[in-house]
């Protein structure tokens, strides 16, 4: 495991140990590209690629890794090289700003110094951050490239957030991204785990157990997740590989090799990995297809144990109230306590596309739609006014047959802490309410909630109780 990220005084690196803190080619006035260039050839140089890695990334230091990792990827004539893309096993991601970041233009403010040209890297939207956005969005899950993040949730030095949510998501979707997740730390805490119990430690612990345990999916024809199955199990590595009381039952995957110094005291039953115990390097790709079947009616969506991005469905009003503590705010703590990402239309950059179609897609990205619905109908989609974003979320996830988890205001409480504009939808009520009664013919078990805390407890415990039963059926 090696971990990167740019310390708080110009031309240091913090967390690189072959760089050593100090060196003269870590210049202010490298940029990103470069430095990707000249860091690649450094980790060739210690030797990384030549094992299973896994990186942990902070602000600055996560844009580096996916800009070494490109350059990786791109070196099909060098080997070395190429192998540190083809050896990386995970990335977590601490508040690292994937859509630039208003960082470059308050560094001085909030006393973070930086290189004046990798300043100018940071720039919101970018067209190099976008591209390598890009990139890595669809190179991770077809590469297996377990990915995690973390983002702040707390400003620093008391002036900003640096790297809000929205920038914070690398974007990635499928079996192998596992959340975005806000932390009750700032930008320079966020990379400094207090003690064992901080959630950071614990993410990146995970992470780690996760890769050595073979948690990375394998691949099938053309990149899919799914391969055919068969009996054979691949065994190669650097020296002396040997295998001890080694049983095999039912399906693994094509393609499945353990490589490493030592692997002792493996069992393999049916698609599942049982008391596995591994000495040496790790597991390369899965040992087992994952067989996670739907958790919630009707479908067959392929629901994995988790964490989850989850998809918040609402509209407006339940994000501005209360003042003190909004429904929406709520929510989001509830999906963030019971450890999964979270999806908003709201966090979403402009983008040249029809709106429907860039709505549909990112609840299709997603886990599991979560809708909160009050008494407005919601404003209609541009391009299909026929209906409002919140029905065409839950649409869309009721044709992918993904979970669906809906949570209804409860109209006759006195506890709502909403202004009469927010009760009463006189342009669209009709439409609502015949909303919300195809919703109910859905055959959905409705959650109806009374005041922002009781949405909270209700999401938290539905989100447990999904993870359980996907647990069960796994």
């Amino acid at each position: 495991m090696w971990s990167l990220g740019y310390a708080a005084a110009p031309s240091k690196w913090q967390g690189f140990p072959f760089f050593g803190g100090k060196d003269p080619d870590a210049v202010a006035a490298m940029s990103l590209p470069r430095r990707a260039e000249n860091a690649l050839d450094r980790l060739v140089g210690a030797g990384i690629g030549q094992r299973p890695v896994c990186f942990i990334t902070h602000s600055l230091g996560g844009l580096l890794m996916k800009s070494i990792l490109r350059r990786s990827a791109d070196s099909q004539f060098a080997t070395d090289r190429l192998q540190v893309v083809e050896q990386c096993c995970g990335v977590l991601f601490l508040a690292t700003p994937h859509h630039g970041s208003r960082l470059a233009d308050l560094a001085g403010d909030i006393k973070i110094y930086l290189p004046s040209v990798s300043t100018l890297d940071l720039k919101d939207n970018d067209d190099h951050l976008m591209d390598l956005y890009e990139w890595y969005r669809g190179y991770a899950p077809s590469h297996h490239i377990l990915t995690r993040s973390y983002y702040e949730n707390k400003e620093t030095k008391g002036v900003v957030i640096v790297v809000p949510r929205s920038s914070a998501d690398p974007g990635v979707a499928g079996e192998t991204a596992l959340g975005n997740t806000p932390l009750d730390r700032d930008h320079l805490e966020i990379s400094k785990p207090r003690n064992r119990d901080d959630q950071a430690y614990i993410g990146s612990t995970q992470l780690i157990r996760l890769i050595l345990s073979g948690g990375a999916p394998a691949a099938g024809p053309e990149g899919s997740s799914q391969a055919a199955p068969t009996n054979q199990v691949t065994v190669s590595g650097n020296r002396n590989i040997t295998m001890t009381g080694v049983s095999a039952g039912g399906n693994i995957n094509v393609g499945n090799t353990i490589q490493g110094d030592y692997v002792a005291g493996d069992k393999f039953s049916g698609d599942k990995v049982m008391g596995d115990q591994f000495t040496g390097n790790k597991i390369i790709n899965n040992l087992a297809p994952s067989s996670a079947g739907p958790a919630t009616s009707p479908g067959t969506f392929p629901l994995k144990p988790g964490p989850w991005r989850v998809f918040l469905s609402h509209t407006s009003e339940l994000r501005q109230y209360p003042q003190a503590g909004s429904y929406i705010a709520k929510a989001e703590r509830a999906v963030s306590a019971a450890g999964h990402a979270i999806v908003d239309m709201a966090d979403f950059a402009a983008i040249d596309q029809a709106p429907a179609a860039v709505c549909e897609q990112r609840v299709r990205n997603c886990d599991v739609l979560v809708g909160i619905y009050g008494l407005r109908y919601g404003s209609p989609v541009r391009d299909q006014p026929e209906v409002s974003y919140t029905e065409l979320e839950f649409i869309t996830a009721t044709e992918a047959a993904m979970p669906r988890l809906i949570f209804v205001i409860n109209a006759e409480s006195e506890e709502l802490g909403l202004p009469p504009s927010a009760l009463v939808d006189r342009k669209y009520g009709d439409r609502q309410d015949a909303f919300i009664q195809r919703v109910k013919d859905a055959g959905l078990t409705l959650q109806f909630f009374r005041n922002p805390d009781d949405l909270k407890g209700l999401v938290e415990r539905s989100l447990r109780e999904l993870a359980e039963s996907a647990a069960a059926t796994a």
